[in-house]
């Protein structure tokens, strides 16, 4: 894939202003890009393990929606179930996290996301990338490929793509992007409202 090709595909989804905890580890010099089914094994299993518990979460709330009333009982009791599940998952994920390598990103997206640093690297330079999602008690293990860099008072500003990423785990990213767009659109309607009041 170009660059041009790489920056098409951050372009593809939009992104947010979004703090999230990553973790970068950058390819060795001269090491190559593991394919698909290498990728996948060098996976931490954590990261398969929140992906299914999301996914079957999703499908069992979705397959119980038809039988009406009768559900809602059912629902709040699976909504709870799910609320517990969810605390083990963050705690198990937050193992993953190593201070060594975290950073902050400062904007976020399904495509990719942005970073500020001191570190100098350069364009289409590869790394191991986790994206830890606490309010989805979820995280994404993924390579991403630096696209764009720029200047800024403290250092440098780089933008990744997720170059070799999983299709569920994208979708998680994608209801990420989402939730979060609402919940900033929320904040921001209710930050009117209230300068209206007074």
């Amino acid at each position: 894939m170009t660059l041009a090709e790489k920056q098409a595909l951050f372009a593809e989804f939009f992104t947010i202003p979004l703090s999230l905890n990553i973790n970068l580890v950058a390819f060795s010099a001269g090491e190559n890009m593991p394919d698909e089914s290498q990728f996948i094994e060098e996976m931490p299993f954590p990261f398969k393990l929140a992906t299914q518990v999301n996914s079957l979460e999703a499908d069992s709330l979705r397959s119980i929606r038809h039988l009406g009333k009768q559900a809602d009982e059912l629902v709040s009791f699976l909504n709870l179930q799910s609320k517990k599940i969810d605390l083990i998952m963050s705690y198990i994920l937050m193992q993953e996290d190593d201070a060594g390598n975290r950073y902050k990103s400062v904007e976020f997206g399904a495509g990719g996301l942005t970073v500020e640093s001191e570190q100098t690297w350069t364009i289409e330079q590869a790394f191991r990338l986790k994206i830890f999602i606490p309010e989805e008690s979820s995280a994404v293990y993924c390579y991403a490929e630096i696209i764009d860099i720029s200047e800024t008072e403290s250092g440098y500003q780089y933008k990744f793509v997720y170059s070799r990423i999983r299709e569920e785990d994208r979708e998680i990213l994608v209801r990420t992007a989402l939730h979060q767009q609402s919940k900033q659109l929320r904040q921001l309607a209710q930050q009117k409202a209230q300068n209206k009041t007074e």
